[in-house]
């Protein structure tokens, strides 16, 4: 704690569990769901849609901290690549069905306070602790296959 007051702390995240949380979403019109994490915080979401017949889609998302007094420690996910057109709509819709996803318009916000409390291994945080720590920078180790999360001690949130 006494670390995340006076600088910030690097949280990887393997790309395995982002892909349990992202691909477990409640669609009977998706199936096949994969993850892959790329450079500069990139994650592509691929798998099949339910149109009369299954049809192939990919997503290619950016992953961000929010904008400043965003509530709690969060990652926004922006769209950068649909295959075929019609398919961000419908992947952002599934996502933000998931008690940890807050859609935003063409984005989806990941709560990491409430994804947290759904993690087995974390240990439960005072929610005024959790409340205060705000992301500073989201990339990706490529080698390790992990997402990067830095945290940093915010001004608070809602």
């Amino acid at each position: 704690m006494e670390r995340l007051r006076q600088r910030s702390v690097r949280i990887p995240i393997p790309e395995r569990v982002v892909a349990r949380s992202i691909t477990r979403v409640g669609d009977p019109s998706l199936r096949d769901l994969t993850l892959e994490l790329g450079p500069g915080g990139r994650l592509r979401v691929s798998g099949l849609k339910r149109k009369g017949i299954w049809i192939p889609f990919s997503v290619g998302l950016i992953a961000v901290p929010p904008a400043p007094g965003a509530p709690g420690p969060s990652v926004d996910l922006y769209l950068e690549r649909v295959s075929p057109f019609f398919a961000g709509p419908f992947v952002l819709r599934a996502l933000g069905q998931m008690p940890e996803m807050e859609p935003l318009g063409s984005s989806i916000r990941i709560r990491l306070d409430r994804w947290i409390d759904r993690q087995e291994w974390a240990s439960p945080l005072p929610r005024g602790v959790l409340e205060r720590v705000q992301v500073a920078d989201v990339t990706t180790d490529t080698a390790r296959r992990a997402l990067v999360v830095t945290l940093g001690w915010g001004g608070g949130g809602g």
